[in-house]
């Protein structure tokens, strides 16, 4: 397979797990939605660690990225679990996508600087997300949406994607130092770890049905999944286009929650999505 069909299987799996994190977070609670996705996840991604062989590096200098990397992860992923059960899915989902261009800002304050082109595409991003966010309103709706809680959804939606642009950053100074899969796998193990004190911290009993477990297995497998195929797509020659065709996850969480949820898009909204995915393709590219 080529990198861009590798980078493609990934945007499949991120975007179908993201859709069924809707399902599986209204039924057990987002807390132990993303319980049962870290716990499968993590299972999954140290057994690809174990069976491919991979040497491992033990450098002290950069642990505070993978911690950091990992709290990150942990975060986002609460809050775009949370956002996504609260819904509308096509709402959350292009405004937490959006985090590439945020990683981007990271880079600016740390020193970095964009050409003409990039900072075009970067403010596409951000224009793109703020459309998508007014068009919010559209979804108001007595004993469905409520203003207020529509703002909540917004606010959480953009705080995961601030999150995750940490974790992103964090993990991509973290590459150099212990190559791509163990800057993947270590945060999770954190992440996983880390949702001990935010279970008591929230008072929430981690208790899943035996009955839930199946699809928030599938959840974690297409989870990992993503990861493992991005990681295949990512050697060799063309590399590069399996992060970019990968960053159209949020495609595919529209779509099905279009499909299935008969979630009404305007075409405002699909203006700002096409505008949002327009940035983040072109940021991944460049």
């Amino acid at each position: 397979m080529t990198p861009g069909l590798w980078g493609g299987l990934t945007a499949l799996s991120w975007g179908t797990a993201d859709f069924v994190t809707r399902f599986t977070g209204r039924a057990v609670g987002h807390m132990n939605s993303l319980l049962g996705m870290l716990t499968v996840t993590s299972f999954v991604l140290t057994m690809w660690v174990w069976l491919s062989g991979s040497s491992l590096t033990w450098d002290p200098s950069g642990l505070w990225l993978l911690a950091l990397a990992g709290v990150g992860t942990l975060l986002g992923t609460m809050l775009l679990y949370q956002s996504l059960t609260r819904g509308p899915v096509t709402i959350v989902a292009p405004i937490v996508s959006g985090y590439p261009a945020l990683v981007v800002a990271i880079a600016l304050v740390l020193g970095a600087r964009l050409t003409a082109v990039q900072w075009g595409f970067f403010l596409l991003t951000m224009a793109g997300v703020v459309v998508v966010a007014r068009s919010a309103g559209a979804f108001e709706e007595p004993g469905v949406y409520h203003r207020r809680e529509l703002r909540l959804t917004l606010l959480v939606a953009v705080g995961s994607a601030v999150l995750f642009a940490i974790a992103i950053s964090a993990g991509q100074h973290a590459v150099p130092i212990y190559g791509s899969l163990q800057a993947v796998w270590v945060p999770r193990l954190v992440a996983l770890v880390g949702l001990v004190p935010l279970f008591l911290v929230t008072r929430t009993r981690p208790a899943i049905p035996v009955r839930w477990w199946p699809p928030l297995a599938v959840q974690g497998l297409l989870d990992a999944g993503g990861y493992l195929a991005l990681f295949a797509g990512s050697t060799g020659r063309g590399s590069e286009i399996a992060a970019v065709t990968a960053s159209g996850y949020a495609i595919v969480t529209v779509i099905l929650a279009r499909t299935f949820l008969r979630e009404a898009i305007s075409l405002i909204q699909w203006a700002g999505i096409a505008m949002v995915a327009t940035g983040v393709l072109a940021l991944s590219l460049l």
